[in-house]
């Protein structure tokens, strides 16, 4: 005998008790769930409320038959996926053909064979098993494929326009270099500069992607004071803010904020949430951030006044290849990935990072990373 696929329940549906009694000890005995209902009405509440794994249902009954209890279970989308194995004492081929035209796995005949039955309803839920399975799969390959279409797209787009933008410059400068002023060959050498850095980050978000998902990501956590790594990383953004005058507000109320982290990992979370607020903030605005610490935390977050995001788009905020409705509003770069990269390291580091943001009034992304005690800290910085 096979043995019952674990945590399965199954319908019982007749209205002769002796019929119940056989199939229900053979089927406790087998480790089944087992449901019972003595009529059609009762078995379409409980299929609707319990959502059985499989149907074993009587044709002939008292009130709805079984064949109208098939069709109503069949019509209604939480239970049309269910297995339905009709049994009956009418053997005739149209009441079979009409079983299976209503939707029903199968059929067997009275009286009961409990051994038949019992064989019948495991290679069903098998079969039902390997389809969930299998749709699971598709959907996954479905996944995968949009992911590949996305990374095609970038390799088109973002990788091939740069470098086209490069390609011209190097060309101009080769073939006029004798010719341009100095000030303008200084111009083109930093437009190829800056377009290969964007490439460069381009590919190292998605090495980076391949890490965090291929499970090769490797962080060092150490005690570090979240405020001097905070100032270098605003450092590194001064002049993309200047150019856009926007001014950045910096509030704390304490001078160590001492956390349990990667230095690598923080930076690139930092550099990603700065950029972003810069990236997204209209010209002559303010972008607000401010460090605090509660219950054993440090709370870091960034507040710009962009436009803010739909609920739609903070659905997806953290996916890979993210595309947002807001748009840069400076004509600056982005590859859908950085908020991605942003979670899963903060993850790494048991923190988390959440988005709060109204459509017209910007967006906040609050950062929580582990706090270390100052005791700990400082005997681990002196050690030898």
């Amino acid at each position: 005998m096979n043995l019952p696929l674990p945590n399965q329940t199954v319908l019982l549906v007749d209205d002769i008790s002796a019929n119940i009694d056989i199939l229900l000890t053979c089927l406790v005995e087998q480790g089944y769930r087992v449901l019972i209902a003595s009529n059609g009405e009762t078995a379409l509440q409980q299929a609707r409320a319990e959502l059985p794994n499989i149907i074993l249902l009587d044709v002939m009954m008292p009130g709805i038959n079984g064949f109208e209890t098939c069709r109503l279970l069949k019509a209604d989308p939480l239970t049309y996926d269910i297995p339905i194995i009709f049994m009956s004492a009418l053997a005739i081929s149209s009441n079979k053909i009409m079983g299976f035209k209503l939707g029903a796995v199968d059929y067997v005949t009275k009286p009961i064979q409990t051994e038949e039955v019992l064989a019948r309803i495991h290679t069903h839920l098998t079969i039902r098993e390997l389809q969930h399975n299998l749709q699971i799969k598709n959907e996954l390959l479905q996944q995968l494929n949009e992911e590949k279409s996305e990374l095609l797209t970038i390799a088109a787009h973002d990788l091939k326009n740069p470098l086209s933008a490069i390609q011209l410059l190097a060309e101009v400068l080769h073939k006029s270099c004798n010719e341009l002023p100095t000030a303008k060959i200084g111009e083109y050498a930093s437009k190829i500069d800056s377009t290969a850095r964007r490439m460069f980050q381009l590919i190292k978000n998605l090495l980076d992607v391949d890490k965090i998902e291929s499970g090769r990501l490797t962080l060092s956590l150490e005690p570090l004071d979240f405020l001097p790594i905070l100032r270098n990383q605003l450092k590194q953004h001064n002049e993309h803010a200047k150019k856009k005058d926007l001014r950045i507000k910096t509030k704390h109320d304490e001078y160590e904020y001492l956390i349990h982290a990667d230095l690598t990992a923080l930076q690139q979370i930092l550099d990603n949430l700065i950029s972003n607020a810069i990236k997204y903030s209209p010209a002559h605005k303010t972008i607000y951030i401010n460090l605090q610490k509660q219950a054993q935390q440090v709370i870091f977050s960034i507040q710009d006044q962009g436009y803010g995001l739909s609920t739609t788009d903070q659905a997806k905020l953290f996916t890979k290849f993210a595309r947002l409705t807001p748009k840069p509003t400076g004509d600056e770069h982005s590859t859908g990935l950085g908020l991605f990269i942003v979670k899963k390291l903060s993850e790494a580091m048991q923190g988390n990072i959440h988005c709060e943001s109204e459509e017209g009034k910007g967006t906040t992304f609050i950062l929580i990373l582990p706090s270390v005690q100052e005791e700990t800290s400082l005997l681990s910085t002196k050690s030898p």
